[in-house]
This record gives structure tokens, C-alpha cells and sequence, in this order.
């Protein structure tokens, strides 16, 4: 599957070599903690994926994935004070568990939209370390009780099944107990 990766990004002709390159490391990076992740979805994506510089005034983050437009923004002056491969690992999560016009368990309504850039946070630290000015501090709080209470394993399947439903159900009977 990871040759398929290497394919994808090689036919994108408008994303440079040493972004593939950077890319394509981090993709190793997550399959090798993340063996049993599917990774068709990124296959798929990175083959049309473009990369576009974002106004400091509309990205008040170094960096973000849209998956409607399969675009990863950029904010460059953000972007070249921060932990690039910090970054790009969190939005190339973004593209890992990409469905329609949201990713992980954001869900189509974008009700768990901080509960999802919290577990975002959460595994990219563990895969690639945390930074400095952490964007995210009080989603990985919230994050990490809310897996406390509905276990770890509901958010993993969740998020990368993309099933906000199961997360909202296990917190309602997590509230009954």
C-alpha cells in the first residue's frame, strides 16, 4: 500500500519533489504506528491534492487541510516560524480520514469539530512529537476526558471511520453511568 502512496504523490505534477519527499516521510511515519489504517482514501486524494498560500487574515493557523476543495493551506508567515513537520503531519491526518467535505468524526453536521482537532493533535504528537505554542491545548484536555469516559477505542474507530454518530452515542451512555 505504501508504493501506492509513493505513486500518488509522484503523478501530482503540481506539488514539488521535496514536498512529496516530506510528505511521503510522513506517510511512513503514520504507517508504521498505524498499520491497520486504510490508506486508499490518501491514495486517492494525493493525486489531486494542491497546495495554496492562505491570507494571514482567513488561516489563523500555520496550516490546514480543506477537504472540500482537497487543498492544504497554508499561512507562510505562521508557517515558516513553526514545527513544519508537526503541521504537516496534522493536516495530512486531515487527508488520511478525508469523507466529502469533512474529516475524522468533525461529522457532516461539524458538531465534534473540537473533540476531532483535539484527537488530530493528539496522535500527531505521539507520531511526531508536540510543540512549543500548541494551538490545540485545551481540545487535547477535553480530548483526553472525553476518551476517558467513553474509551479510547471509541474515538480511534470513530475517527478514522468517520462516525460521529458512535462518539455522540457512547457519550450518552457514558452519561448514564
Amino acid at each position: 500500500m505504501i508504493e501506492k502512496v509513493k505513486e500518488a504523490l509522484n503523478s501530482n505534477e503540481t506539488i514539488a519533489k521535496e514536498v512529496k519527499d516530506n510528505l511521503f516521510d510522513l506517510v511512513v511515519i503514520f504507517n508504521d504506528q498505524f498499520k491497520d489504517v486504510d490508506l486508499s482514501n490518501l491514495i486517492e486524494r494525493l493525486k489531486n491534492l494542491k497546495i495554496k498560500r492562505e491570507s494571514m487574515y482567513l488561516l489563523k493557523l500555520p496550516c490546514k487541510y480543506n477537504p472540500f476543495t482537497n487543498e492544504l493551506l497554508i499561512n507562510r508567515g505562521l508557517f515558516e516560524e513553526c514545527d513544519a513537520k508537526h503541521w504537516l503531519m496534522h493536516c495530512l491526518l486531515g487527508i488520511i480520514t478525508a469523507k466529502d467535505n469533512y474529516y475524522g468524526f468533525a461529522g457532516e453536521e461539524n458538531t465534534l469539530v473540537a473533540l476531532n482537532e483535539g484527537y488530530t493533535e493528539i496522535i500527531t504528537n505521539n507520531l511526531v512529537g508536540d510543540v512549543e505554542n500548541n494551538f490545540f491545548t485545551d481540545e487535547i484536555i477535553m480530548t483526553n476526558l472525553i476518551g476517558k469516559a467513553i474509551g479510547e477505542d471509541t474515538l480511534y474507530n470513530a475517527y478514522f471511520n468517520n462516525d460521529a454518530k458512535s462518539v455522540i452515542r457512547a457519550m450518552i451512555e457514558a452519561e448514564g453511568k
